[in-house]
């Protein structure tokens, strides 16, 4: 099955305690910090993102229809995007994935002391703060 049916289907594994997809960092979740015996695709990582960030900006497919194709969002004066390109999941910076997610959250951490709706839906997703 390649990664855009996958992708359609909606399968993958995902955390116990926050259900973000299963991107262990050290054996630890990216996300919460609950062990992590597995490690999923990031296939449904956009959606989820997109569900519990509310300043993402999203694009998707032709017509803005389809699966969400690009995910970017700006946050402590720094950008980060995560698109789809053919089957690949590009980042931007370049860096691991987990890495970028960690950067992310740190950030979003950071905004989140002084923008209490950011902070709400970051402690709604079960993160853990950095």
């Amino acid at each position: 099955m390649s990664a855009l049916d996958a992708r359609e289907r909606g399968s993958g594994l995902s955390c116990g305690v926050c259900a973000a997809p299963a991107l262990p960092l050290d054996g630890i979740c990216v996300f919460c910090h609950a062990p992590l015996d597995n490690q999923d695709e990031p296939i449904e990582l956009l959606d989820y993102l997109v569900e519990r960030i509310p300043s993402a900006k999203v694009k998707r497919g032709h017509l803005n229809r389809g699966p969400i194709s690009e995910v970017v969002v700006e946050v402590g004066g720094r950008t980060f995007r995560a698109r789809w390109n053919k089957e690949e999941l590009e980042i931007h910076p370049p860096v691991l994935l987990t890495a970028w997610l960690d950067l992310l959250l740190t950030r979003l951490s950071d905004a989140a002391a002084g923008d209490a709706d950011l902070r709400r839906a970051v402690l709604r997703s079960g993160w853990a703060l950095r």
